[in-house]
């Protein structure tokens, strides 16, 4: 049990800390601005595109170049597993009640089912859509630490209280994950998930506690610095100035975006 649950401890630091961003390789290296300009962009272009065929390039594009810096394919996979089964539910719901041509029909004792072409299709766009985004802003939070981010988002004249929030979110994330994971090891120990219906009794009971501790964790923090004199502005470094490695970066990425709108216009 203590193996297992220094595993699971471990495990949601990767998933969720910038643990890989801290590493030293091509893509950490680049300034943060460059990325964030280039993620943004491919993202507009995806939003605004139609071709199923441009996303899904974008999404490999961006798998490959994690594996490249040595990701490993089970943390990819589990920041990916969220928005793979909401795009499944997606391809169903859309197949199930839009269109006109169907593509497959079920009928049993005069109850009839029918998946739809058309559905199927308008369901496929709207899946590529989100796991390219998905695949974008997992490129940029596993390449950028979270303090050259928010140096990028001062840069681009981001209010400073969106910056606080987002400081302090993911400052108190890991605790409440610790807090969390705690609570659901004490429930184990006492057979609370052993049926159905004592697992969800626990779930319920694991959720008010954390919000209950959640909300006295806000308040604590919250006297805490304004005891210690808090102004309400929160120091954020700016970021350094553009290198020539940066610059050579910017000019590649602009290949490839470029690249990617003649496809978007082109391809098909």
């Amino acid at each position: 049990m203590e193996r297992e649950v220094r595993w699971m401890r471990g495990s949601s630091i990767e998933l969720f800390s910038d643990y890989f961003a801290q590493a030293s390789n091509i893509f950490t290296l680049i300034d943060a601005r460059v990325k964030l300009i280039f993620v943004l962009a491919v993202l507009a272009l995806v939003l605004l595109g139609d071709k199923v065929g441009v996303s899904l390039l974008i999404v490999v594009l961006c798998i490959f170049i994690l594996l490249l810096i040595r990701i490993p394919f089970r943390v990819i996979l589990a920041r990916m597993a969220g928005p793979l089964a909401m795009v499944s539910v997606i391809i169903v719901l859309q197949g199930l009640f839009f269109g006109k041509t169907p593509l497959y029909s079920f009928d049993h004792a005069g109850f009839c089912i029918s998946i739809y072409k058309e559905g199927i299709g308008k369901g496929l766009l709207m899946a590529s859509h989100v796991m390219a985004g998905t695949s974008l802003v997992l490129f940029l939070s596993i390449t950028t630490p979270v303090n050259k981010l928010l140096g990028a988002l001062k840069y681009f004249r981001v209010p400073n209280g969106w910056l606080e929030i987002m400081a302090f979110t993911y400052r108190y994330i890991f605790v409440f994950i610790e807090e969390a994971q705690s609570i659901m090891d004490a429930q184990r120990l006492r057979l609370g998930y052993r049926g159905v219906a004592n697992g969800l009794r626990s779930w319920g009971t694991l959720v008010g506690s954390l919000f209950t501790r959640v909300y006295d964790q806000a308040n604590a923090t919250h006297t805490a610095m304004v005891l210690r004199g808090h102004s309400g502005m929160l120091h954020i470094k700016n970021p350094d100035r553009l290198t020539m490695s940066d610059i050579g970066a910017s000019l590649l990425m602009v290949a490839v975006f470029s690249l990617l709108l003649l496809a978007t216009f082109y391809w098909g």
